[in-house]
């Protein structure tokens, strides 16, 4: 983000103009200094990315511990916390491998019932 030399408003990166005053942003990119080398210049955490709470945690684990695929599913496309979200990509990849097993148990028990017949 960009701060205006002369109204102090933020800016993003790419504005070339202050759109509240109309001044020239390019003296104040020369004055953003850059980050050491080795460093990310973008932030870990912002303020501005939803959070789930512990209320939300507990209440998506109950609703994937009784429905896990479509709760899994379900959570997956709500939730806009970027740890949720991955949480969730795990949960599915988990459940997925489940059913591929059940699914391979299944046709294994299949096989041995009717070769004892």
């Amino acid at each position: 983000m960009l701060t205006c030399p002369r109204c102090g408003s933020q800016n993003p990166d790419y504005y070339t103009q202050c759109p509240n005053c109309g001044t020239q942003l390019s003296a104040a990119r020369a004055q953003t200094a850059a980050p050491p080398s080795g460093y990310s210049s973008a932030p870990m955490y912002t303020a501005e990315e939803p959070v789930t709470s512990v209320g939300q945690w507990f209440l998506w684990s109950l609703l994937i511990g009784f429905l896990p695929l479509i709760g899994t599913i379900i959570m997956f496309c709500t939730v806009k916390d970027p740890s949720a979200k991955n949480a969730a990509k795990v949960f599915l990849i988990m459940q997925i491998v489940a059913i591929v097993f059940y699914i391979i148990a299944f046709a294994v028990g299949m096989m041995s019932s009717i070769a004892n017949m």
